[in-house]
């Protein structure tokens, strides 16, 4: 079973994360624009069991599949993913068995590998700016804890998903 484990951290407005990573010996590797249209039957199913079920759309398309949040000091859930040659087809085809459309999350992501590590650093349309790293062990927190303290960015893990976060707003 596939698992996603990462840190998310809140960036504060005032810290240039990019700018401190490409700085200190990190190097760009994209930037795109990501529209995430999370789907669910009327009755909240997918929700209800902590799980999520979205397509996005960017320089390519994937149809993900998340489920829900295991016990962990960072997130920690198992993921599916799929690439999809034709996302709008996709999404019709899921429309005809039941699911809709129930959340739409537009964000700017720049990628910038730093240390070994791949830093996702997201402008959240209606959130803000935060920061994603995907970690293979526990070694790796404690790695991104000192990056993030070093640039200016309060250790304080976030273990929702962005979907639940504007779901609260």
């Amino acid at each position: 079973m596939p698992l996603e484990r990462e840190i998310k951290l809140k960036v504060p407005e005032d810290v240039d994360l990019e700018s401190f990573l490409l700085s200190n010996g990190g190097f760009f590797l994209k930037k795109e624009k990501q529209i995430d249209i999370y789907l669910d039957f009327d009755n909240y199913k997918i929700k209800k069991s902590g799980s999520a079920l979205r397509i996005r759309f960017s320089d390519d398309c994937f149809l993900t599949f998340k489920g829900p949040q295991k016990e962990d000091i960072v997130k920690n859930r198992e993921e599916y993913e799929v690439k999809v040659s034709d996302g709008e087809q996709a999404l019709k085809i899921l429309k005809s068995i039941g699911l809709a459309e129930k959340l739409r999350i537009v964000k700017e992501r720049t990628t910038v590998r730093y240390e070994g590590l791949n830093f996702e650093i997201d402008t959240v349309e209606g959130l803000g700016k935060f920061v994603e790293i995907e970690i293979k062990s526990n070694e790796e927190i404690q790695k991104v804890k000192t990056i993030a303290e070093k640039a200016g960015i309060a250790w304080s893990p976030i273990l929702k998903s962005y979907a639940e976060l504007i779901s609260e707003k």
